[in-house]
């Protein structure tokens, strides 16, 4: 069990890491990697009657914990400035099509009536 939380700490840190360093794709896989873990302590845990975690499983819990608060903060950062973007190319977007409506259109004839 030690072994796992133990496992659980340093996968959080790669993550809080990965998050600061912004490599999204490696802190996706972290997150599936270290929910599978937690999924085995979880099964363990279910196992025994009366099961309660050791001091030190204790502090490295809470240490997780305090770990996560700061990668949620984080996640909101990014989360804003990603919607943020977002917008910013939306309108973009609109003002490119209301200076060039006709670039739509790629092939076909112009006929002028009058001559």
């Amino acid at each position: 069990m030690e072994e796992l939380i133990e496992a659980i700490y340093k996968m959080t840190r790669d993550m809080n890491r990965c998050l600061e360093e912004e490599k999204f794709e490696e802190f996706e896989i972290l997150v599936t990697n270290r929910q599978t873990l937690m999924s085995k302590v979880d099964e363990r845990k279910n196992k025994e009657t009366n099961f309660e975690y050791s001091p030190n499983a204790k502090q490295r819990l809470q240490d997780i914990h305090a770990i996560d608060q700061l990668m949620t903060q984080l996640v909101e950062k990014s989360l804003t400035e990603t919607k943020i973007l977002i917008n910013q190319m939306k309108k973009q977007k609109q003002v490119s099509k209301q200076y060039h409506p006709y670039f739509k259109q790629t092939n076909g004839v112009f006929l002028d009536s009058k001559r």
